[in-house]
């Protein structure tokens, strides 16, 4: 069984219409790439954000001595 010839016209619109879907892939992973950096970029002020809002709890123990208090007040009962 031999397989009929497309004709010219027809061979160059599938190959138009190859790289038209090849260049949309590629556009959006360009794109894709971009809103992941932003993304992540947005992660990280929410993060920022969030630890300027709540800093950590202090990581000195309260049985371990230290030379300076970690958390000074103006009204210190200090003798």
């Amino acid at each position: 069984m031999e397989q009929e010839r497309l004709p010219d016209w027809e061979a160059q619109m599938i190959d138009d219409m190859i790289e038209a879907a090849e260049r949309r892939r590629q556009n959006e992973r360009i794109a894709a790439k971009k809103r992941a950096v932003q993304l992540a970029r947005e992660q990280g002020y929410h993060r920022l954000a969030v630890e300027i809002d709540r800093p950590a709890a202090s990581k000195v123990s309260p049985n371990q001595l230290t030379l300076f208090p970690t958390d000074p007040t103006l009204f210190d009962d200090a003798p």
